[in-house]
Protein backbone atom coordinates (compact mmCIF):
# COMPACT_ATOMS: atom_id res chain seq x y z
CA UNK A 1 0.00 0.00 0.00
CA UNK A 2 1.20 3.29 -0.95
CA UNK A 3 1.95 5.94 2.08
CA UNK A 4 -1.14 7.27 3.82
CA UNK A 5 -2.34 10.89 3.50
CA UNK A 6 -3.47 12.51 6.48
CA UNK A 7 -5.29 15.30 4.81
CA UNK A 8 -8.45 16.17 5.43
CA UNK A 9 -9.67 12.42 7.20
CA UNK A 10 -11.48 11.73 10.31
CA UNK A 11 -9.58 9.92 13.20
CA UNK A 12 -10.38 8.18 16.15
CA UNK A 13 -8.45 8.69 19.31
CA UNK A 14 -8.74 7.12 22.59
CA UNK A 15 -6.86 8.95 25.86
CA UNK A 16 -7.32 12.31 23.47
CA UNK A 17 -8.15 14.96 26.67
CA UNK A 18 -4.18 14.79 27.61
CA UNK A 19 -0.71 13.91 26.82
CA UNK A 20 0.32 11.85 23.89
CA UNK A 21 -3.37 11.62 22.83
CA UNK A 22 -4.06 15.34 22.39
CA UNK A 23 -0.57 16.25 20.85
CA UNK A 24 -1.69 13.98 18.60
CA UNK A 25 -5.07 15.56 17.29
CA UNK A 26 -3.00 18.78 17.49
CA UNK A 27 -0.87 17.65 15.30
CA UNK A 28 -3.82 16.10 12.87
CA UNK A 29 -5.97 18.98 13.40
CA UNK A 30 -3.34 21.67 12.99
CA UNK A 31 -1.27 20.38 10.20
CA UNK A 32 -3.68 18.29 8.15
CA UNK A 33 -7.00 19.54 8.80
CA UNK A 34 -7.95 16.14 10.01
CA UNK A 35 -11.35 15.92 12.34
CA UNK A 36 -10.35 13.95 15.29
CA UNK A 37 -12.84 12.07 17.32
CA UNK A 38 -11.73 12.54 20.67
CA UNK A 39 -12.71 9.32 23.58
CA UNK A 40 -11.81 9.73 27.35
CA UNK A 41 -13.83 9.13 30.14
CA UNK A 42 -13.45 12.93 31.23
CA UNK A 43 -16.19 14.96 29.86
CA UNK A 44 -14.60 18.19 30.92
CA UNK A 45 -11.43 18.15 29.98
CA UNK A 46 -12.55 17.09 26.49
CA UNK A 47 -14.63 19.86 26.39
CA UNK A 48 -11.34 21.96 27.78
CA UNK A 49 -9.70 20.11 24.17
CA UNK A 50 -12.12 21.23 22.02
CA UNK A 51 -12.14 24.86 23.48
CA UNK A 52 -8.36 24.70 22.67
CA UNK A 53 -8.47 22.50 19.14
CA UNK A 54 -11.55 24.19 17.06
CA UNK A 55 -14.48 22.49 15.66
CA UNK A 56 -12.32 20.18 13.85
CA UNK A 57 -12.32 18.12 17.65
CA UNK A 58 -15.20 16.33 18.36
CA UNK A 59 -15.65 15.50 22.45
CA UNK A 60 -17.00 11.50 22.68
CA UNK A 61 -16.68 10.85 26.61
CA UNK A 62 -16.97 7.32 27.34
CA UNK A 63 -15.05 4.46 29.00
CA UNK A 64 -12.72 2.90 26.13
CA UNK A 65 -12.59 -0.28 28.43
CA UNK A 66 -16.19 -1.24 27.91
CA UNK A 67 -17.10 -2.93 24.80
CA UNK A 68 -20.73 -1.39 25.01
CA UNK A 69 -19.15 1.54 24.76
CA UNK A 70 -17.90 1.13 21.58
CA UNK A 71 -21.07 -0.60 19.86
CA UNK A 72 -22.33 3.46 21.27
CA UNK A 73 -19.68 5.01 19.44
CA UNK A 74 -20.19 2.46 16.49
CA UNK A 75 -24.48 4.09 16.47
CA UNK A 76 -23.53 7.45 16.54
CA UNK A 77 -20.68 7.00 13.70
CA UNK A 78 -23.60 5.22 11.40
CA UNK A 79 -26.15 7.54 12.30
CA UNK A 80 -24.18 10.74 11.09
CA UNK A 81 -22.67 8.56 8.49
CA UNK A 82 -19.31 8.91 9.27
CA UNK A 83 -16.39 6.30 7.96
CA UNK A 84 -13.36 6.70 9.65
CA UNK A 85 -10.08 6.28 8.01
CA UNK A 86 -7.65 6.71 11.20
CA UNK A 87 -8.26 4.55 14.36
CA UNK A 88 -5.29 5.47 17.27
CA UNK A 89 -5.72 3.11 20.42
CA UNK A 90 -4.09 6.02 22.47
CA UNK A 91 -5.49 5.54 25.97
CA UNK A 92 -3.55 3.56 28.94
CA UNK A 93 -2.62 3.69 32.67
CA UNK A 94 0.32 3.25 34.48
CA UNK A 95 -0.41 1.73 37.69
CA UNK A 96 1.24 2.89 41.00
CA UNK A 97 5.20 0.93 41.41
CA UNK A 98 5.39 -1.75 43.21
CA UNK A 99 5.86 -5.71 43.53
CA UNK A 100 2.61 -7.78 41.89
CA UNK A 101 2.39 -9.60 45.12
CA UNK A 102 1.44 -6.39 47.08
CA UNK A 103 -0.66 -4.96 44.28
CA UNK A 104 -2.63 -8.42 43.52
CA UNK A 105 -4.30 -9.90 40.42
CA UNK A 106 -7.46 -7.41 40.75
CA UNK A 107 -5.31 -4.24 39.87
CA UNK A 108 -3.68 -6.49 36.89
CA UNK A 109 -7.29 -7.15 35.54
CA UNK A 110 -7.56 -3.56 36.01
CA UNK A 111 -4.90 -2.47 33.75
CA UNK A 112 -5.42 -5.11 31.58
CA UNK A 113 -8.67 -4.24 30.67
CA UNK A 114 -7.92 -0.24 30.19
CA UNK A 115 -4.31 -1.53 28.48
CA UNK A 116 -5.06 -4.22 26.16
CA UNK A 117 -9.13 -4.75 26.01
CA UNK A 118 -9.77 -1.03 25.61
CA UNK A 119 -7.64 -1.00 22.05
CA UNK A 120 -8.63 -4.62 21.48
CA UNK A 121 -12.86 -3.37 21.70
CA UNK A 122 -11.90 -0.24 19.39
CA UNK A 123 -10.52 -2.37 16.43
CA UNK A 124 -12.65 -5.01 16.80
CA UNK A 125 -15.63 -2.39 16.64
CA UNK A 126 -13.89 0.28 14.16
CA UNK A 127 -11.84 -1.62 11.66
CA UNK A 128 -14.85 -3.36 9.66
CA UNK A 129 -16.12 0.53 9.03
CA UNK A 130 -12.88 1.57 7.63
CA UNK A 131 -12.36 1.64 3.51
CA UNK A 132 -9.04 0.12 2.05
CA UNK A 133 -5.85 2.20 2.18
CA UNK A 134 -6.99 3.15 5.71
CA UNK A 135 -4.47 2.99 8.70
CA UNK A 136 -4.49 1.68 12.62
CA UNK A 137 -1.87 2.87 14.87
CA UNK A 138 -1.72 0.94 18.73
CA UNK A 139 0.42 2.43 21.14
CA UNK A 140 2.61 0.10 23.61
CA UNK A 141 5.59 1.10 25.53
CA UNK A 142 9.00 0.33 25.99
CA UNK A 143 7.84 -1.81 28.86
CA UNK A 144 6.83 -4.36 26.35
CA UNK A 145 10.81 -4.77 25.45
CA UNK A 146 12.21 -5.35 28.64
CA UNK A 147 10.73 -7.12 32.31
CA UNK A 148 11.89 -5.26 35.17
CA UNK A 149 10.59 -5.07 38.74
CA UNK A 150 7.65 -3.18 40.40
CA UNK A 151 5.65 -2.82 36.54
CA UNK A 152 4.15 -5.93 36.25
CA UNK A 153 0.69 -5.51 35.35
CA UNK A 154 1.83 -2.68 33.44
CA UNK A 155 4.60 -4.71 31.43
CA UNK A 156 2.15 -7.66 31.05
CA UNK A 157 -0.21 -5.61 29.18
CA UNK A 158 1.53 -3.68 27.16
CA UNK A 159 3.13 -6.71 25.81
CA UNK A 160 0.05 -8.38 25.58
CA UNK A 161 -1.22 -5.26 23.34
CA UNK A 162 2.07 -5.19 21.01
CA UNK A 163 1.95 -9.05 20.21
CA UNK A 164 -1.82 -8.68 19.45
CA UNK A 165 -1.37 -5.31 17.12
CA UNK A 166 1.50 -7.50 15.54
CA UNK A 167 -0.76 -10.63 14.93
CA UNK A 168 -3.53 -8.12 13.55
CA UNK A 169 -1.07 -6.52 11.17
CA UNK A 170 -0.53 -10.08 10.18
CA UNK A 171 -3.86 -10.96 8.94
CA UNK A 172 -5.44 -7.55 8.17
CA UNK A 173 -4.41 -7.17 4.36
CA UNK A 174 -6.28 -3.59 3.62
CA UNK A 175 -5.71 -1.59 6.73
CA UNK A 176 -2.28 -1.41 7.70
CA UNK A 177 -1.78 -1.65 11.41
CA UNK A 178 1.39 0.16 13.27
CA UNK A 179 2.86 -0.82 16.77
CA UNK A 180 4.25 1.77 18.57
CA UNK A 181 6.78 1.38 21.74
CA UNK A 182 7.49 5.11 22.66
CA UNK A 183 10.21 5.41 26.02
CA UNK A 184 9.24 7.48 28.77
CA UNK A 185 7.39 10.45 27.40
CA UNK A 186 6.26 13.98 29.70
CA UNK A 187 2.67 13.26 30.27
CA UNK A 188 0.60 13.20 33.19
CA UNK A 189 0.64 8.71 32.83
CA UNK A 190 2.88 9.78 36.62
CA UNK A 191 -0.55 10.95 38.29
CA UNK A 192 -0.90 7.85 40.00
CA UNK A 193 2.51 7.53 41.33
CA UNK A 194 2.62 9.89 44.47
CA UNK A 195 5.65 11.44 42.83
CA UNK A 196 7.09 14.45 44.46
CA UNK A 197 7.57 17.55 42.46
CA UNK A 198 11.16 17.14 42.84
CA UNK A 199 11.00 13.40 41.43
CA UNK A 200 8.65 14.78 38.64
CA UNK A 201 11.36 17.30 37.62
CA UNK A 202 13.82 14.57 37.44
CA UNK A 203 11.75 12.00 35.68
CA UNK A 204 11.13 14.85 33.05
CA UNK A 205 14.77 14.96 32.20
CA UNK A 206 14.72 11.85 30.25
CA UNK A 207 11.39 12.01 29.02
CA UNK A 208 10.79 12.89 25.10
CA UNK A 209 9.11 15.50 24.31
CA UNK A 210 5.48 14.33 23.31
CA UNK A 211 4.68 17.13 20.47
CA UNK A 212 7.90 15.38 19.00
CA UNK A 213 6.62 12.02 20.24
CA UNK A 214 3.31 12.55 18.00
CA UNK A 215 5.11 13.97 15.25
CA UNK A 216 7.20 10.53 15.09
CA UNK A 217 4.13 8.22 15.42
CA UNK A 218 2.20 10.01 12.63
CA UNK A 219 5.07 9.92 10.50
CA UNK A 220 5.51 5.96 11.39
CA UNK A 221 2.26 5.07 10.51
CA UNK A 222 1.96 7.11 7.50
CA UNK A 223 4.50 5.18 6.37
CA UNK A 224 2.67 2.09 7.03
CA UNK A 225 5.84 0.46 9.28
CA UNK A 226 4.68 -2.37 11.15
CA UNK A 227 6.28 -1.95 14.21
CA UNK A 228 8.43 1.38 15.84
CA UNK A 229 10.27 2.14 19.14
CA UNK A 230 10.52 5.56 20.07
CA UNK A 231 13.07 7.19 21.99
CA UNK A 232 16.43 6.75 23.43
CA UNK A 233 15.62 5.14 26.65
CA UNK A 234 13.27 2.56 24.54
CA UNK A 235 16.33 1.58 22.24
CA UNK A 236 18.84 1.37 25.04
CA UNK A 237 16.22 -1.24 26.74
CA UNK A 238 15.06 -3.01 23.43
CA UNK A 239 19.35 -3.38 22.84
CA UNK A 240 20.22 -4.56 26.35
CA UNK A 241 17.14 -6.94 26.62
CA UNK A 242 18.37 -8.62 23.01
CA UNK A 243 22.10 -8.84 23.78
CA UNK A 244 21.66 -9.59 27.53
CA UNK A 245 18.70 -11.05 28.14
CA UNK A 246 19.30 -12.51 31.34
CA UNK A 247 21.06 -9.90 32.96
CA UNK A 248 19.35 -6.93 31.72
CA UNK A 249 16.32 -6.79 34.20
CA UNK A 250 18.26 -6.93 36.49
CA UNK A 251 20.79 -3.80 35.71
CA UNK A 252 17.27 -1.74 34.87
CA UNK A 253 16.14 -2.87 38.19
CA UNK A 254 19.31 -1.89 39.73
CA UNK A 255 19.45 1.17 37.87
CA UNK A 256 15.67 2.95 39.04
CA UNK A 257 16.58 1.87 42.60
CA UNK A 258 19.87 3.36 42.65
CA UNK A 259 17.72 6.80 41.26
CA UNK A 260 17.28 8.44 44.50
CA UNK A 261 13.64 8.00 43.82
CA UNK A 262 11.13 6.95 46.03
CA UNK A 263 9.40 5.59 43.62
CA UNK A 264 11.39 2.84 42.83
CA UNK A 265 12.56 2.02 46.34
CA UNK A 266 10.59 -1.02 47.29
Amino acid sequence: MKKFDYRGKVAIITGASSGIGKCLAHELITKYSSRVIGISRGAERLNEARDELGELFVPFPMDASLNEEWLRLREYLEKTDTCPDILINCAGILPKFEPFLKSGSERLRQVMDINLMAGAFGCETIMPMMKKGSVVINISSSSALCPFSLVSAYSASKAAFERFSECLACESKDISVTTILPGFVKTDIMRDQGASKKEKGLIDKFSADPNRVAKKILSKGGRRKKRAVIGFDAHLMSFLYKLFPNSAPKIISGFLKKSGLELFAQ
